[in-house]
């Protein structure tokens, strides 16, 4: 039974180093780092029609994808899918995901993510006599443990120019008229008036938890 142990350990150990030599997701051909801080790194990501290795997420992330596009995603035991995603889709996907991926599209997916690098945050709360974000009827597209994601569009009423306090960190990701991505970091306890730019046309508020 000593010998038979010895044997899978000694199978196992070879798995575990190769598991731990794998590549980040990011950064990558087609991926632009758009901003990072000690809570989040934020990407600009296109899936190029090309083949990219085998990566491990190290982080959570969450995103808005802004072009549709195609791409062919192949699992850690080779379970390949051909994926079509549309633009303005969210996306949540937990740490530790092992997997590939190919862009098949003539047009690339495109897609802008925020990797979370904390962890949760403790829930304590903040005394203020100020509204707290938001008190202005955007949408709530997405939530979980770890994040909430709100979005403004042309449905959406414009922000009213109130002055209120954010009670998590935040990432603002917004959209131009030519779809060009631009993104700021909003810290917890901030007070102000309004997050969203003039020439916005789309705005999503990525709360990290």
């Amino acid at each position: 039974m000593r010998f038979l142990l010895g044997g899978l350990l000694c199978c196992l150990i070879p798995l575990i180093h190769a598991q731990d030599d794998l590549p980040p997701a990011y950064p990558r051909d087609g991926a632009s780092k758009l901003l990072e801080n000690d809570d989040v790194i934020v990407w600009e990501i296109s899936w190029l029609k090309r083949e990219y290795p085998v990566h491990r997420h190290r982080y959570p992330h969450t995103g808005v994808y802004y072009s549709s596009g195609d791409r062919i995603i192949t699992s850690e035991e080779g379970e390949a899918r051909d994926i079509h995603t549309d633009a303005w889709n969210i996306s949540f996907q937990p740490a530790g995901v092992t997997h590939t991926e190919t862009g098949i599209s003539d047009e690339p997916l495109r897609a802008v993510f925020v990797q979370i690098k904390r962890p949760v945050a403790e829930n304590e709360r903040l005394e203020s006599d100020l509204s707290p974000f938001p008190q202005d009827g955007p949408l709530d597209r997405r939530a979980n443990e770890r994040i909430q994601v709100w979005e403004y569009n042309e449905q959406v009423s414009a922000s009213a120019n109130e002055l209120h306090r954010h009670a998590h960190d935040a990432v603002v990701v917004w959209f131009d008229a030519g779809t060009r991505p631009n993104v700021h970091f909003i810290a917890r306890d901030t007070v102000h008036y309004r997050e969203i730019p003039s020439a916005a046309v789309r705005v999503f508020v990525f709360e990290i938890l």
